[in-house]
């Protein structure tokens, strides 16, 4: 069966006013088939919600794909 959702090496980096940038997600991969439930579970500030938003094209990507 082929993915309904494929993420693959999905990343997004925040620039800092001083220091370096901030690394929220990195190389995140998930496959979701049709008709699968799937959940992100996970402590606070871990990057949760901003997954979920470059998945659903509110965040920009800065690497990878949401295909």
């Amino acid at each position: 069966m082929s993915a309904f959702l494929e993420i693959s090496q999905l990343g997004r980096v925040y620039p800092s006013p001083s220091g370096p940038p901030a690394i929220i997600v990195e190389n995140f991969d998930l496959r979701i088939r049709k008709g699968e439930f799937t959940t992100l579970i996970g402590h606070s500030g871990c990057g949760k919600s901003t997954v979920l938003s470059m998945i659903a094209g509110l965040t920009g990507v800065t690497s990878g794909a949401a295909i």
